[in-house]
């Protein structure tokens, strides 16, 4: 059964416009990886989906989602699409945005699920990205009824504008706060701030920066009780 579910929409997982890699639907920890779509094998320690864009596919370095696992004592799948978001399917063919990977998540069956990114939506109209948030909070909250849910904001990278950043980050933090949501905010919390020494390149962390990431994301959620 689930015990938690954490939609940690941790925000900024962009990745530029045209850079893509291979989606993630991969498990790590304490079980063989395996698809994000297959239910995984029954296990003691709680188990969680990182749903979200390259930072959870772990573009630019070795990612957040292992080492924010091993931190928390959590079994992981990473669902993660380079250049996705809330309404940013990306470029690339077959890839889509959150809302449509639904069912992998859910099959998964987690304790929890975070929802990561993503600041590929810049340039969408925040109203609508607000409006696919709401969207997707109501749809894992029918489709996983027992999981908890945590919301995770985008981060400001060098090269994306720091007022289009906020505009997201305002349009999500009132989709979880309608949905009952907590809402982690990098942007206030000035993660990976001053970025030098923290990026592969003006977007995506490298390994100082995702080991960074992981280890205020697990504050965070340590904070919140998890």
């Amino acid at each position: 059964m689930r015990r938690l579910l954490l939609v940690l929409l941790l925000g900024t997982l962009l990745t530029s416009a045209g850079c893509s890699s291979p989606s993630s639907g991969t498990a790590i920890g304490s079980v063989p990886a395996t698809s994000g779509a297959t239910t995984p094998a029954p296990t003691a320690e709680p188990t969680v989906v990182f749903l979200g864009d390259s930072y959870t596919v772990g573009v630019g370095g070795t990612g957040y989602v292992a080492q924010t696992a091993a931190e928390l004592g959590w079994v992981a799948y990473a669902q993660g699409e380079s250049g996705t978001g809330y309404a940013d399917p990306s470029t690339v063919p077959g890839q889509t945005v959150f809302g449509d990977r639904l069912a992998g998540v859910v099959a998964a069956d987690p304790d929890v699920v975070v929802v990561q990114g993503s600041t590929n939506d810049v340039g969408e109209r925040p109203e609508l990205v607000q409006a696919a948030a709401a969207s997707l909070y109501a749809a894992l909250h029918v489709g996983l009824p027992t999981a908890r849910v945590v919301v995770l904001g985008p981060l400001s990278p060098p090269d994306v504008p720091a007022g289009a950043v906020l505009a997201l980050r305002n349009a999500l933090a009132a989709a979880a706060s309608t949905a009952g949501l907590p809402f982690i905010d990098p942007v206030a919390g000035s993660w990976l701030s001053p970025p030098d020494g923290l990026f592969a390149d003006g977007i995506h962390p490298n390994d100082a920066g995702y080991a960074q990431l992981s280890d205020d994301l697990a504050r965070a959620l340590h904070r919140l009780g998890y």
